[in-house]
């Protein structure tokens, strides 16, 4: 069997590489510290397919490569809410105009986790609730919510719009999109309803915890990148600091993670695609794995750089916010722990 990427896979890689350090810097993060909008990447990722991928049959692969990608520079694209859970959540609804537009940029979308309820009001609905922190949420037109009793939940669509939908931007990580939003009986449109939707609202979480993994191993390589690049620069006693053992093991400690990750990453990914069966253990064991490395491999940028790493000047806690958002993304390191401590516990009992 071929644990390797395609030589198609590698190009897309390049590719998406290219092009991000063509188009995003991780400098413009200090403009949005001061006070400048978050910058909207929607319609030039849209151009380039990247929104699209599952939507044109590829595969969860191929978008987590890209997402590996923007995780490098700390890019602000929507590639887990958008390109991967709102398209696979529309993929299921008839809804294909909302899904062509989400998928070349035009319009915005963000997925809602959290406690909804829905009372019908002739042909729509009006949903109520309060969520979790969301991803891709300022600048979003649409929310897709899953409501109802949980032996018939819905999916729902809610105008940005429409009724009262109170936004509160959650600033912990200027790189990200992050917010929480409570709905007060606004009006709705039922995309998808029955036993079923839930089914597709939870492969669809667990899609999205295998992209987050795969940005949190891209923050992983660029961080160890530049631990390694330090090291070999800084000199004392006449001696580069890499040269020391405690640095020397800090920096293989990091690329351990780093590679323990990659593997999970790219077998998590293959089984969404191929063997959905067992995504529930392979997604959560990749998110865990990324929420704990990729704050270790971070806080080791910062301290093999001494006292530049923990200066606002430096571009190494912008990397060390990210890792600790992450973390509490998409249910937390708990949550996912738990699950696979559950699902290990149960395949050795049966």
């Amino acid at each position: 069997m071929d644990f390797d990427l395609t030589d198609d896979q590698r190009a897309l890689q390049l590719a998406a590489r290219t092009w991000f350090a063509h188009n995003w810097d991780v400098g413009r993060l200090r403009q949005v510290l001061d006070g400048d909008p978050l910058p909207d990447l929607r319609k030039p990722l849209g151009e380039m397919g990247f929104l699209g991928v599952l939507a044109d049959g590829g595969s969860v692969l191929d978008l987590a490569l890209i997402a590996q990608e923007a995780g490098r520079v700390l890019a602000p694209a929507p590639l887990i809410g958008t390109a991967g859970r709102a398209a696979l959540l529309l993929a299921g609804s008839e809804n294909t105009a909302l899904r062509a537009r989400l998928t070349s940029g035009e319009v915005a979308v963000a997925v809602l986790d959290g406690h909804f309820s829905l009372v019908p009001d002739g042909a729509l609905v009006l949903v109520s609730g309060t969520s979790e922190v969301c991803l891709d949420l300022t600048a979003a037109q649409q929310l897709l919510v899953l409501t109802g009793p949980a032996e018939a939940p819905s999916l729902v669509l809610v105008s940005r719009g429409a009724g009262v939908v109170d936004v509160t931007r959650t600033p912990l990580d200027v790189s990200r999109d992050l917010g929480t939003v409570v709905l007060t009986d606004a009006p709705g449109t039922v995309l998808l309803a029955g036993s079923s939707v839930s089914q597709l609202w939870d492969h669809a979480r667990l899609v999205a915890s295998v992209l987050l993994a795969a940005e949190d191993l891209g923050t992983i390589e660029r961080a160890l990148e530049l631990t390694v690049a330090y090291a070999n620069e800084r000199q004392t006693f006449g001696r580069s600091i890499g040269s020391y053992q405690a640095v020397k093991h800090a920096c293989v400690d990091s690329y351990v993670n780093q590679e323990l990750l990659r593997s999970l990453v790219w077998l998590s990914a293959w089984t969404a695609d191929a063997d959905p069966g067992n995504l529930p253990l392979h997604a959560s064991a990749a998110r865990a794995l990324a929420s704990t490395a990729v704050e270790t491999v971070t806080e080791s940028l910062i301290q093999i750089h001494g006292g530049i790493g923990f200066t606002w000047e430096h571009d190494a806690h912008l990397y060390w916010r990210r890792a600790k958002v992450d973390r509490m993304l998409l249910g937390g390191v708990a949550e996912h722990r738990d699950r696979v401590a559950r699902l290990a516990l149960a395949s050795v009992a049966g």
